[in-house]
């Protein structure tokens, strides 16, 4: 007669059959578990906790570097804390789109009479200018501005005969232009054609030799 008798343990399981004596069979069949445990809610939250206090920190770092690179281009600030910064920042944003404003209604809306320099360099002449002198030519440049300049173009106009009797120049972020009245060039489109050609060579020159120009006159 068989006796079959189970014994449980957590995680095992084992099963011995008996039988009469002289025949024995023990047949043992082990399994085991293993569970993750998920981690618990105060662990989570201080996981969160980390990772929120970890971003607000680096949060602080880039608004405190925005105030120091405030700081360095704003001029004469006599307090440095943030609030008078930032009260700083903002009469200056505000002063200066009145001074672009004002800029645009000195320009009439129109970027062909003003006389602030552009970004790209640019020629250009203009013969019989004038209501009384039709002889006059405009002479408009602007360019990279650099030592010299102006010496150079005015000995090319009076390698033409040219005499100027009006001259406006504006330099403003390490550009020049300028606006020339020139009189005395006589020899119609010819001449001006040569003066053109002359006065590119002197605009197109590059600031330091050897060092040629991104932007060239069209």
């Amino acid at each position: 007669m068989q006796q079959f008798q189970r014994y449980y343990k957590s995680g095992t399981c084992t099963i011995q059959n008996r039988f009469p004596q002289g025949v024995t069979s023990t047949n043992t069949i082990s399994h085991k578990y293993s569970f993750s445990k998920p981690k618990s809610k105060a662990e989570a939250k201080q996981v969160a906790a980390k990772k929120h206090s970890e971003a607000e920190r680096r949060r602080r770092m880039r608004i405190n570097g925005q105030y120091a690179t405030l700081r360095d281009i704003l001029p004469n600030l006599v307090k440095m804390d943030k609030a008078t910064v930032l009260a700083e920042t903002v009469r200056r944003v505000r002063e200066l789109r009145k001074t672009v404003s004002d800029l645009e209604g000195v320009c009439g809306g129109s970027s062909k009479d003003c006389v602030f320099p552009g970004g790209a360099d640019k020629l250009s002449l203009e013969n019989g200018v004038g209501d009384d002198d039709k002889g006059l030519v405009k002479v408009t440049f602007s360019c990279e501005d650099r030592p010299g300049l102006i010496s150079a173009v005015a000995r090319t106009l009076r390698s033409m005969k040219g005499r100027v009797v009006k001259f406006e120049m504006v330099t403003l972020g390490g550009r020049t232009k300028s606006v020339l009245w020139v009189q005395g060039l006589s020899g119609g489109n010819e001449v001006i054609g040569m003066l053109r050609r002359a006065l590119k060579v002197v605009i197109d020159r590059p600031s330091f030799p050897g060092i040629s120009k991104r932007s060239r006159l069209g």
